[in-house]
C-alpha cells in the first residue's frame, strides 16, 4: 500500500469535464482542467486544435500535453439532464497518464453526473477508481473535489496490494491519504512471509492513515492472525513502512487475545506445570485444547518480529487474566495487574511473567485444584521452571488440598509437581483420609513445619526441609537441622541435630508427662512405629536423663506418645546424684521404669560406686535397684 503518485480524483474531475468540452462547450472544459484550488477563468476559449485528435459517434476525448498523451475519456453519450447536472453514461472510462506514459489513474463506471461548478460528482453503476495501488469499488460513489473526498454509503470495497476492506460505508480522503470504513466492516491484510495467509480485521468502524501507517478499529473490534485472534472495544495497529507487516497491535477495553500461539508448550509436550503436592499426582490429564490458551486484560499489546507476522512479545495490564492449557492440569489461570509473554525465534512461547500481585489457579480435576499467589511470577520454558516471589508482609503462597506453603520465593518444576521454597518457609500439611502418619505426627490432624527452605519432589512425594526446622502438631514437636517427610510411606528422617518432644503413653494415674528424645540423626518406620536416633542420642524425661549412642523409641498406637525406649552403646542414666552406666537400657512408659543392663555400674557423684547385673530406675517412686543374679543373688535399693 505505497502512497499514490498523483492526486487521482483531481485529475478525474478535470478529465470528466473534458468530455463535456467535446459535447457541450469549451468553457466548461477549461474550467475543469485547471488544478484544484487554482484561479478560475472569467471567459471561455475554444480548446486548441492539437488537444482534440479523435471525435467519433461515441464520446471519445484524448488530451495531449507537450505532444504526449495525458488523458483519455470514453463514454457512450453525454447530455444535460432535467436535474441541471451534466451526465456521461454507458461504459464510462477515464484514464490519466503520467509524463512517461504510465497510467496514473483509471476510473470506470456506468454513469457520471456532476454539477456546473464541477465540484460535486456522482459515480454510479459498477464504479471502480484506481490510483497507484489504491482501488475503490462499489455501486455508487460521491466525490467532493474541493475536499478531495470519495464516499459511498451503499456498500463498497477499498483495496491495495496488502489490504482489502469491505464496509457499508467507505470513504477515502486523498489529501490526507486516509481510508474510513463504517457501518460494520471486514478487512483482510496479507501476512508477511506466509504465502496465501491473511490477517482478518473486523468491527463497527475503521480508520487507516496511510501516511502514518496507523489504523484504528472501534466497536466489537476483532483481529485474527494465523495462530491468534483478539477482540476489544478499540483496536489500533502500527504497520511497517512497506505495509507488508505489523510493528504492533494494541487491544484496549475488555481486551482478549487467544489461540494456538499460547499453547506452544502443549504442542511440544514437555512443559512443567506448577503443580503442588496433592493426591492424584502422575495421573493422566485431559487432552489440552490449544484454543483455550490466551490472555484477557484491560489493555493488551502485541509486538512482532520486524518484517514478519510472527509475534515477539505480548504485554497485558489492568485486571490481567492469563489462561494456559498444560498437560498436567485440565487448565490453568493466572491473574495479575500486569503480564509479559515473549516468544522464541521459531514462534513458540518462551517465557511469561506476571507482576503487581498475582494468583495462579490450576484445575487438576475434582479435589485437585491448586493455587499459587504472590507479588510476581515468571515461567521459563527452557528450564521448565515457574518462579514466584512475595514481598515484605506478603509471602508467596502455594496451596493445594494436601499442603499450604508460604515463603519469600517459590520455584515449581522442572518435573510436574516439583516445588522448592526458600526464605522463612512455613508449611501446613493438611489432614486427609489418604494421608499417612509421619513419624510422631498423626494424619488425622494438621502438621505445621517451618524452616529456611523446602524441596518437594513429586517422584518420591518427599518434603525436604532445611535450616532450623521446627515441626509440631498439638503437643508434639520436632526440631532438626534438616527434615524429610515422605508422604507416600509416612517415613520421617532428620539430620544435623534432631530433638523430638512427645507425650508419654498415659498410664493409670499418670498422664500428660513429656519425653524429649534426640540425636544427631533420626529415622522413622511407619510400619513399626519406631523412631531411631543415632549419634550422641538422649532421652530427657521427668526426673531422669538417658544418654546413649543410639536410641529407638517405639510409639504408642496411631503413632501417639512414647511406649518404650531402647538405648544401646555407652548408655548413661542420670537421676539426681546418681549415674548408671552400661551397654543397654530399656524404658517402659507404662511402668515409668528404666532398666540398665550390660555390666551396669551405679556411681554416686558424692563418692562410691556399685556394680550389679541389672540396674532399675523407678522414676515414679525415685528408687534405684541394684540386682545381682546367680547363687549370690541380691537386691540393693537406693533412694535417689
Amino acid at each position: 500500500m505505497s502512497a499514490q503518485k498523483a492526486s487521482a480524483p483531481v485529475r478525474f474531475a478535470g478529465l470528466a469535464v473534458a468530455v463535456a468540452l467535446v459535447v457541450l462547450a469549451a468553457a466548461v472544459g477549461i474550467h475543469l482542467l485547471r488544478e484544484r484550488g487554482g484561479p478560475r477563468p472569467e471567459g471561455v476559449k475554444p480548446p486548441p486544435d492539437d488537444r482534440v485528435v479523435d471525435l467519433k459517434e461515441r464520446v471519445r476525448h484524448e488530451e495531449y500535453r507537450d505532444g504526449k498523451l495525458r488523458a483519455a475519456i470514453r463514454g457512450d453519450r453525454f447530455f444535460l439532464g432535467p436535474d441541471g447536472l451534466n451526465h456521461l453514461e454507458g461504459t464510462v472510462e477515464v484514464t490519466d497518464y503520467g509524463p512517461a506514459g504510465e497510467i496514473l489513474s483509471l476510473i470506470t463506471a456506468d454513469k457520471i453526473a456532476y454539477d456546473k461548478s464541477a465540484v460535486l460528482f456522482a459515480l454510479s453503476g459498477r464504479v471502480r477508481v484506481e490510483a497507484g495501488d489504491i482501488v475503490l469499488e462499489g455501486d455508487s460513489f460521491d466525490y467532493d473535489k474541493d475536499n478531495g473526498l470519495f464516499r459511498t454509503a451503499s456498500g463498497g470495497v477499498f483495496s491495495s496490494k496488502t489490504m482489502m476492506g469491505r464496509a457499508a460505508e467507505v470513504s477515502y480522503d486523498e489529501s490526507a491519504d486516509e481510508v474510513r470504513l463504517a457501518g460494520g466492516f471486514r478487512a483482510e491484510l496479507a501476512a508477511a512471509g506466509r504465502d496465501g495467509e491473511t490477517a482478518v480485521l473486523s468491527g463497527d468502524s475503521f480508520i487507516y492513515r496511510r501516511r502514518e501507517r496507523r489504523g484504528r478499529a472501534e466497536g466489537r473490534a476483532e483481529f485474527a492472525g494465523s495462530r491468534w485472534r483478539g477482540t476489544a472495544r478499540i483496536l489500533t495497529f502500527d504497520a511497517a513502512e512497506d505495509e507488508d507487516s505489523f510493528i504492533s497491535v494494541a487491544f484496549d477495553g475488555a481486551a482478549e487475545v487467544k489461540g494456538r500461539v499460547f499453547a506452544a508448550e502443549v504442542d511440544r509436550g514437555a512443559p512443567p506445570a506448577p503443580v503442588l503436592p496433592g493426591p492424584g499426582l502422575g495421573s493422566p490429564a485431559p487432552a489440552a485444547d490449544p484454543d483455550r490458551g490466551g490472555v484477557a486484560a484491560d489493555w493488551i499489546g502485541l509486538f512482532f518480529v520486524p518484517g514478519t507476522s510472527q509475534l515477539s512479545s505480548v504485554q497485558a495490564r489492568g485486571k490481567m487474566r492469563l489462561s494456559l492449557p498444560l498437560p498436567e492440569a485440565s487448565g490453568s489461570i493466572v491473574r495479575a495487574s500486569e503480564a509479559l509473554l515473549t516468544f522464541r525465534a521459531d514462534g513458540e512461547l518462551d517465557r511469561w511473567s506476571a507482576s503487581g500481585g498475582f494468583r495462579a489457579e490450576l484445575d487438576g480435576g475434582a479435589d485437585e485444584g491448586r493455587v499459587l499467589e504472590g507479588e510476581s511470577a515468571a515461567f521459563d520454558a527452557s528450564t521448565r521452571l515457574l518462579r514466584a516471589s512475595g514481598k515484605p508482609g506478603r509471602p508467596a503462597v502455594a496451596d493445594s488440598p494436601r499442603a499450604r506453603i508460604e515463603a519469600s520465593s517459590l520455584v515449581a518444576g522442572p518435573a510436574a509437581g516439583d516445588l522448592e521454597a526458600s526464605g522463612d518457609v512455613k508449611c501446613l500439611l493438611k489432614p486427609g483420609e489418604e494421608g499417612r502418619a509421619a513419624g510422631i505426627f498423626s494424619a488425622a490432624k494438621p502438621v505445621f513445619v517451618s524452616g529456611a527452605s523446602l524441596v518437594f519432589r513429586s517422584g518420591t512425594k518427599a518434603f525436604s526441609f532445611a535450616g532450623e526446622v521446627q515441626a509440631w502438631q498439638d503437643g508434639e514437636f520436632l526440631l532438626a537441622g534438616e527434615l524429610d517427610l515422605f508422604e507416600a510411606t509416612g517415613e520421617m528422617r532428620g539430620r544435623g541435630g534432631v530433638a523430638a518432644g512427645m507425650t508419654r503413653v498415659p498410664t493409670a494415674g499418670i498422664s500428660g508427662r513429656r519425653i524429649e528424645v534426640g540425636g544427631e540423626d533420626m529415622s522413622s518406620s511407619a510400619a513399626g512405629r519406631v523412631l531411631s536416633f543415632r549419634k550422641k542420642s538422649y532421652a530427657q524425661m521427668p526426673g531422669a536423663r538417658l544418654g546413649a549412642e543410639t536410641i529407638d523409641a517405639v510409639l504408642g498406637r496411631e503413632g501417639k506418645g512414647v511406649d518404650t525406649l531402647t538405648a544401646l552403646t555407652s548408655v548413661v542414666v542420670s537421676k539426681g546424684r546418681y549415674e548408671g552406666r552400661g551397654d543397654r537400657a530399656f524404658y517402659e512408659a507404662e511402668a515409668d521404669r528404666i532398666t540398665l543392663t550390660g555390666r551396669p555400674v551405679l556411681v554416686d557423684k558424692e563418692g562410691g560406686s556399685s556394680k550389679g547385673d541389672k540396674l532399675t530406675f523407678d522414676l515414679g517412686d525415685g528408687k534405684i535397684r541394684i540386682e545381682n543374679e546367680g547363687q549370690g543373688r541380691s537386691t540393693i535399693v537406693v533412694k535417689s
